[in-house]
């Protein structure tokens, strides 16, 4: 998988929630995962980050706009 978008901070649920059904309508090989960085509880000073990854056939030339349109919309989205 390559990774094509990490948020700094964890993503609200509803953007969450409403980028990945966009992300399983529009590119559904790619996927969206929340991660916790330093495996420590959010109350412990965890830090949580969103992580859009795609097929490793995503870093050919041929993807360029979906790579820039999966950006794009991440960024729109999940962005604080």
């Amino acid at each position: 998988m390559n990774l094509l978008y990490l948020t700094e901070n964890k993503p609200s649920r509803k953007a969450s929630r409403e980028f990945a059904a966009w992300l399983a309508n529009n590119y559904p090989d790619c996927s969206f995962v929340e991660l916790n960085v330093d495996r420590r509880s959010h109350q412990n000073a965890g830090r949580y980050q969103g992580r859009v990854e795609a097929p490793e056939t995503w870093s050919d030339e041929a993807h360029i706009p979906h790579r820039q349109a999966v950006f794009a919309a991440a960024r729109g989205m999940l962005a604080d």
